[in-house]
């Protein structure tokens, strides 16, 4: 009765031991590892008269610069973990700057507004390069570049 008893004090033991924290420590590597790379200039690639995607981030861009073709669209992207609204405008640093053959929902110093989780898809017509920027956030710069 007694080796019964020591064991289930045994069992119970290595029970306890199982689900606890592990009493291991760490050993460190002779090699580091580098954290992982988090570049928000990152290209969206050349399109043909389809569209490229710009989306926003808490204060910056990702895929900050877009090159399309005349009469292609671009969608501004503002996910729901951006961390904030924003209004684009043609401009830099934070001002808007009115620019000849922009797109017209970019023809004021109002801009397009952008909460989080919004996405809107805006054709460029007219060749040219056009910088925008968000008012809110002056940090942030994108360029779009549409090809004859």
């Amino acid at each position: 009765m007694r080796k019964l008893g020591l064991v289930l004090m045994l069992l119970f033991a290595f029970t306890l031991a199982a689900c606890g924290e592990s009493s291991v420590a760490a050993t460190p590597t002779d090699t580091p590892v580098p954290p992982a790379p988090t570049s928000t200039t990152a290209a969206s690639p050349t399109t043909g008269s389809g569209g490229a995607t710009i989306t926003m981030g808490a204060f910056s861009f990702t895929g900050n610069s877009a090159t399309i073709k005349a009469g292609g669209s671009v969608t501004f992207n503002d996910p729901a973990s951006s961390g904030g609204t924003h209004i684009i405008v043609t401009g830099t640093s934070g001002k808007f700057t009115a620019a000849s053959g922009a797109p017209m929902e970019f023809a004021t110093a109002s801009g397009v507004s952008f909460s989080p989780g919004d996405s809107k898809s805006i054709k460029f017509p007219t060749a040219g390069t056009y910088t925008f920027t968000c008012t809110i956030h002056p940090s942030m710069h994108a360029t779009v570049t549409v090809t004859a």
